[in-house]
C-alpha cells in the first residue's frame, strides 16, 4: 500500500474515501493500457494506474485522494471524471469536494440555436439514431434511438473527448485506432485550420493529446480529413447485445445555421460489413 492510500485511513478525508471506492469498481481486464499480467487479488486499479490512463502525474492524483490543499484544473479534473466512469451526481461531488464548485457546463463554439424545425426533424428520422453537433462535436440536441444507442452522452456531449478518454470507447467503436481515432484527429486539424480563434477546439486538442498518449502518436502523422460523410463505421454497443453493427455515416448542414451538423446513423446490410474510410492525406503541422 502506498503513501497516499494509506492517508486514507484519515475519517476526515471524504474525498479520499470515494475516489479509493470509484478506483476499485473499475474492471482492469476492461482497460486498455493495464498489465493483468501481474495482478494481485485487490479489485481495481492502483494510484499510478489510474493517473496514467488520465494523463496526469501520480503525484499529482496522490495529493488529491490525500486531500492535500493543491490548485487541481477543471480540466485535470474532468479527465478524472471520465476516466473513473463518473456519472454526474458523482462528477458533482468531485469537483466540490476538490475545488469547492460544481464543475462548468459545456462551452459551445459557434451559434447553437436549435429551433423547433430542427428538433422535428431529429423525431422524422427514428428509428436511425440522430444528433446536432457543433463544429467542436458537442451533441446539442439528439432523438431517442441517439440515446439508446450511446447513454453516455448524458453526462459527456463531446463525441471526441468521449472517444478519446472514456475507457468504453475502445470496445464499442470496432477497429478504434485505425478508423476512428485516426479520423477524429484528421478531422481536428481541419477545424483548427479552418476556426483558428476558437479556443474550444484549442482546448478539445489539448484535452486530447494530453489524456490519451496514442491520440498523441496518431497526431504526429499530421493527417488532415474534411468530414466522414458516407462512411460505413462499425459499433459495438451494450444495446445490441455486444453485436458488431455497421452504419453509414450522413453529415448533413442546415444552410441557415453551418455552425451546425446533422448526423443520422443509416443502418448497413449486414452487421460484419468491413468499416472503410475516406483516405486520411498527409499535411505539414
Amino acid at each position: 500500500m502506498s503513501g497516499g492510500e494509506k492517508a486514507l485511513k484519515d475519517d476526515g478525508n471524504e474525498l479520499g474515501r470515494l475516489l479509493q471506492f470509484w478506483r476499485s469498481r473499475l474492471d482492469c481486464r476492461r482497460i486498455a493500457g493495464v498489465d493483468t499480467r501481474r495482478r494481485r487479488l485487490k479489485p481495481g486499479v492502483t494510484q499510478k494506474e489510474l493517473a496514467k490512463l488520465a494523463g496526469v502525474s501520480v503525484n499529482w492524483y496522490r495529493a488529491l485522494e490525500c486531500g492535500g490543499r493543491h490548485k487541481f484544473s477543471e480540466g485535470m479534473l474532468q479527465r478524472l471524471a471520465t476516466t473513473l466512469r463518473l456519472d454526474e451526481p458523482e462528477r458533482i461531488m468531485l469537483f466540490k469536494l476538490s475545488v469547492g464548485h460544481a464543475p462548468p457546463a459545456p462551452r459551445l463554439t459557434g451559434d447553437i440555436s436549435v429551433d423547433d424545425n430542427m428538433h422535428a426533424l431529429l423525431g422524422l428520422v427514428l428509428p436511425h439514431p440522430a444528433c446536432i453537433i457543433t463544429v467542436d462535436w458537442t451533441v446539442v440536441a439528439h432523438n431517442q434511438a441517439y440515446e439508446r444507442w450511446f447513454p453516455w452522452v448524458a453526462n459527456e456531449p463531446n463525441i471526441v473527448r468521449w472517444s478519446f478518454l472514456d475507457l468504453d470507447a475502445r470496445e464499442q467503436l470496432v477497429d478504434w485506432r485505425e478508423v476512428w481515432a485516426a479520423t477524429f484527429l484528421a478531422q481536428l486539424r481541419v477545424a483548427l485550420a479552418q476556426n483558428p480563434d476558437s479556443a474550444e477546439l484549442r482546448r478539445l486538442k489539448e484535452e486530447v493529446l494530453d489524456g490519451c498518449e496514442e491520440a498523441r502518436e496518431i497526431w504526429a502523422e499530421n493527417r488532415s480529413q474534411v468530414h466522414a460523410d458516407g462512411e460505413i463505421r462499425r459499433f459495438r454497443l451494450p444495446c445490441h447485445g455486444g453485436e458488431v453493427v455497421a452504419v453509414t455515416i450522413m453529415a448533413l448542414a442546415p444552410l441557415r445555421n453551418t455552425d451546425l451538423c446533422f448526423i443520422v446513423l443509416l443502418r448497413a446490410p449486414g452487421r460484419d460489413a468491413p468499416a472503410t474510410g475516406t483516405t486520411l492525406a498527409s499535411v505539414t503541422d
